[in-house]
């Protein structure tokens, strides 16, 4: 018995330090959702039709950030001809971004500065911690630590909210609530646990950098023993014809692989244009409001109800059929909103697309991470990152800052269905996208992944044998359509 017991807790603490490094980057997301939620707060209470460079500087300065860090790694890649590990300094460059940005909350009229250090860190890590996920995780783990992290994320965003929202409002002369003016001491609570979660990230980071240096745990293990394998000897990177050539039995189909890349990018972006719109006009239209502005925080804590659900869900399903029941869900509670808020006075159902969004929030950015080409990752994720940039500042340019917006802010039933039929046709169109396109990963290799997107089918079981010496008169069998699309 005693025996068993030591087994059981040799084996814990050995799978606790092999992944350890995954928990430690799935929390480094939670000052990326601290930062995003001071972002969609201070937005609705700055709201200002007028407002200059400096309210999108900061996002602005991210994006270009980003673009550097993923323009580095991915020169790096192409020189070196395989994956190097400097995540996780880049992680310690971000960490001690977090720390210096968050001082600047405590001091009035200088939440701006600290917002520009802020998406400097922001971008670092988004970037970095992606690709540190993709490269180190296996078949069984991936979706399921890539969940977590947006989790995280979102956990971070509904607790920026919680401070910051309840700060902004106060009601003038009429007695309505107004969101033109901010208050004296609006960051200090969000400031203090900024300062708080940096502190404690950081000092993470160290101590894992520091067990790494000691060989108590390994940063730079690779899950999967065949990506490791093809980044060990530099094969990593082949081109698809140095594929074909070295596999003995295949068939060769279409190569999908950008093709579906930019798809999933395409959709993930309207996708979180969508989840931004509707989360700026659950708390700013006053004909669909589902909480006072200032209980806003409420909204986000069910959107990341919904995330912790999907962290579950990844384990048994893939992320398309995640992704495309949430759709489906979304669409069937969308309806039932139209007509039950037509002639019910409850907002319910729109509750649940709330929490439906916060399981679909995430698996169109792991189908990303999965789909994209291993020398190209770092770039696809800024492209995703700065996409997710753009629709923010869209979203608010041209629906939120303009009170007098029409079709935003109009409380009449007729313009509150049109805005739901859009809806519908935009999700139903997502969703049939996604269902056709992108294919299944659940729990396969990122390798099997690459193939099936390349067209390169090599499984025995499923062809005839065929020796690759049909390859030397030129000729490669093909099959006219992809069995697992």
């Amino acid at each position: 018995m005693a025996n068993k017991i030591a087994n059981l807790w040799e084996n814990f603490v050995n799978k606790f330090f092999l992944f350890a490094p995954t928990f430690v980057v799935c929390l480094t997301f939670l000052p990326c959702g601290l930062i995003f939620g001071y972002t969609i707060c201070s937005l609705i209470a700055e709201r200002n039709v007028n407002a200059g460079l400096i309210e999108y500087g900061p996002m602005i300065f991210g994006g270009c950030t980003g673009f550097v860090i993923a323009l580095i790694m991915f020169m790096v890649k192409f020189l070196k001809g395989r994956i190097i590990f400097w995540h996780i300094p880049i992680l310690l460059c971000a960490g001690v971004s977090n720390l210096l940005a968050s001082c600047f909350y405590f001091a009035n009229d200088m939440d701006t500065a600290g917002a520009f250090i802020s998406y400097f860190a922001y971008s670092l890590n988004y970037i970095a911690g992606l690709s540190f996920l993709h490269t180190t995780l296996h078949k069984r783990s991936r979706s399921i630590m890539l969940a977590l992290a947006f989790c995280i994320f979102l956990l971070g965003t509904a607790a920026a909210i919680s401070l910051i929202g309840t700060s902004y409002t106060k009601p003038d002369n009429t007695g309505n609530t107004t969101t033109n003016e901010v208050p004296d001491g609006l960051y200090v609570g969000f400031a203090g646990l900024y300062l708080s979660i940096s502190i404690v990230i950081l000092g993470v980071l160290i101590g894992l950098k520091v067990l790494d240096f000691y060989g108590v745990v390994d940063c730079q293990n690779i899950l999967d023993n065949e990506f490791r394998i093809a980044n060990s000897n530099g094969s990593i990177f082949d081109k698809r014809k140095d594929i074909i050539k070295r596999v003995k039995f295949l068939y060769v189909t279409k190569n999908q692989q950008w093709n579906v890349t930019l798809v999933v990018l395409f959709t993930e972006a309207i996708q979180y244009a969508l989840f931004v719109y509707y989360i700026f006009w659950f708390v700013m239209n006053p004909g669909i409001r589902l909480t006072p502005v200032d209980n806003v925080d409420a909204m986000l804590w069910v959107v990341f109800a919904g995330s912790a659900v999907c962290v579950l869900a990844m384990v048994f399903f893939s992320v398309k059929v995640t992704f495309v029941a949430n759709e489906i869900c979304l669409i069937i509670l969308t309806i039932l909103s139209m007509i039950i808020c037509s002639s019910v006075d409850t907002k319910l159902p729109l509750w649940f697309i709330l929490l439906f969004f916060g399981l679909s929030f995430c698996n169109l950015q792991i189908s990303i991470v999965e789909v994209s080409h291993f020398r190209y990752t770092e770039l696809l994720f800024f492209v995703s990152y700065l996409a997710k940039l753009i629709s923010t500042s869209m979203v608010y340019y041209y629906f939120v800052s303009n009170s007098k917006n029409s079709f935003f802010y109009a409380d009449d039933p007729s313009t509150i269905m049109a805005q739901g039929f859009v809806y519908l046709i935009i999700t139903a169109l997502v969703a049939l996208v996604v269902g056709v396109k992108v294919p299944r990963t659940y729990c396969m290799t990122l390798f099997e992944i690459q193939y099936d997107l390349l067209g390169v089918i090599f499984k025995q079981h499923e062809i005839e044998q065929l020796d690759v010496t049909c390859l030397h008169d030129g000729s490669i069998p093909t099959i006219s359509a992809h069995a697992h699309y």
